[in-house]
């Protein structure tokens, strides 16, 4: 693990792989690097993987005098990180649940430096307001990302839109919810697959939320894919 101070804040990271595409993983609502484990060190033999945990988050350091985080300020803080650390755009984006929220923002804030995005059972703007909430006790650090995401929601809604660019969304199927509420959130998954003319939906039947740890090598595979329809060359060390 490494620190970085970028700003106000101390930023806790890791780093994978000597060459080929960056890929910038964003965990989900108060997530640390760690959730991300299951798929990492495959994919560093063909590129490389940026983790870290977001201020007031895991290792990094707390966040000061907010009671709110918008996606738009997780979007601006990651493209500091990214340049603190020398990590070239364009990036390809990965984000499970509220963290493939935050990716989404960064792909409309920042689209010249966006290759391709990845998202793994994602929250969405698109979520009808209150249908969708955490069903598990708040992890630190994780009160200020929920509160965000109805006026985030909204600000991109009426902000920038998703640009042309590769979008893969896995979808689970096993939330342990209601069958309305499962074919609700089936939807939201396929009309955020809309959102990007080269966006496309792949169901994950046998998964729960955290696809990445019961079907990996789903991730694994779909990171790939999205890599080669953004057209960015992959190495391996063989």
């Amino acid at each position: 693990m490494n620190l970085i101070r970028v700003g106000d804040a101390e930023i806790a990271f890791e780093t994978l792989g000597y060459a080929g595409p960056v890929i910038v993983f964003q965990s989900g609502l108060g997530g640390e690097m760690r959730s991300w484990d299951a798929i990492t060190r495959p994919l560093a033999a063909f590129a490389r993987l940026v983790l870290y945990d977001r201020p007031g988050i895991g290792r990094s350091s707390p966040r000061c005098d907010t009671d709110v985080l918008l996606a738009s300020t997780v979007a601006d803080e990651l493209l500091a990180f990214l340049q603190a650390i020398d990590m070239p755009p364009p990036y390809v984006l990965v984000g499970h649940s509220l963290g493939g929220f935050y990716v989404q923002a960064f792909a409309r804030r920042y689209p010249r430096e966006t290759a391709a995005v990845v998202l793994v059972d994602s929250a969405s703007p698109l979520e009808p307001p209150g249908a969708f909430g955490a069903t598990v006790p708040p992890e630190p650090g994780s009160t200020m990302e929920e509160a965000g995401f109805v006026p985030s929601a909204a600000a991109m809604l009426t902000g920038p839109p998703f640009p042309p660019v590769p979008l893969i969304v896995l979808a689970a199927t096993d939330h342990d919810v209601t069958p309305d509420r499962e074919t609700l959130w089936q939807e939201v998954q396929k009309q955020t697959a809309e959102l990007s003319p080269k966006g496309r939906l792949k169901i994950v039947e046998g998964a729960g939320h955290f696809i990445q740890n019961d079907r990996p090598q789903v991730v694994i595979e779909a990171v790939l894919e999205a890599v080669r329809e953004a057209g960015i060359g992959v190495h391996s060390r063989g």
